[in-house]
């Protein structure tokens, strides 16, 4: 049950289709000068026009197919941990990579990125669907599938655990959720049991164009 706002980032969970998935092809990204905010586990991550890796701070938007406007350029995937050797000449794989990790003294650092395109991923939601085109048992479960929503940045990760802050914007009564060619992801499914859950999960797809690989605008 999710009735505590606890949002986790985006949490690669299989492939869309039933493609066979062995937990996320996974590309290393080198962090070559430093990074000053914190790159969580399960945050987006954007390459920089020097093709360096840092998280996403805001929803990225689709490609808008009807007035053919670009999407947000250079996101590759979601950040499933780092590697680096730390201060001290320790080999380290961690679950996330810390703020100012060169300025620290971290050497060969790299932040692992599930880079998938296909990949539909598990993040909780902002608030309860409620209302929101209900079905006969009011769980909200039908409505919202097939709907388009933004990733809400509000929370921020947690060195604690590593995690991502990152959730689904769903707005009162799913009041967010949208047909918006732009938002950024796809909601495929609820999770089975928080349909009516005050922050219910979701199961869900990078929309046409937010991940680098289905967008032809380069960095």
């Amino acid at each position: 049950m999710a009735n505590v706002a606890s949002p986790y980032g985006l949490n690669p969970i299989k492939l869309i289709g039933g493609q066979a998935f062995n937990g996320g092809v996974i590309r290393e990204y080198k962090v070559a000068s430093n990074n000053s905010a914190a790159i969580f586990n399960g945050d987006l991550v954007v390459l920089s026009s020097a093709g360096l890796p840092s998280a996403v701070s805001a929803t990225p938007t689709a490609i808008d197919i009807p007035n053919a406007a670009n999407a947000t350029a250079g996101i590759v995937g979601v950040c499933v941990g780092a590697r680096y050797v730390d201060a001290t000449g320790v080999s380290q794989y961690a679950n996330y990579l810390p703020a100012n990790s060169i300025t620290a003294g971290y050497t060969e650092v790299y932040v692992r990125v599930m880079d998938d395109p296909d990949a539909l991923f598990q993040v909780q939601g902002t608030a309860a669907l409620g209302t929101f085109n209900s079905g006969t048992d009011g769980s909200g479960y039908p409505g919202a599938i097939g709907k388009n929503a933004a990733l809400d940045f509000n929370t921020a990760g947690k060195t604690t655990t590593g995690k991502s802050g990152v959730a689904l914007l769903v707005g009162a009564n799913g009041s967010s959720l949208a047909t918006t060619t732009t938002l950024a992801v796809r909601i495929v499914d609820v999770v089975d049991g928080t349909q009516t859950d005050d922050y219910p999960e979701f199961v869900v797809k990078l929309n046409v164009g937010v991940h680098s690989y289905n967008n032809p605008l380069g960095v």
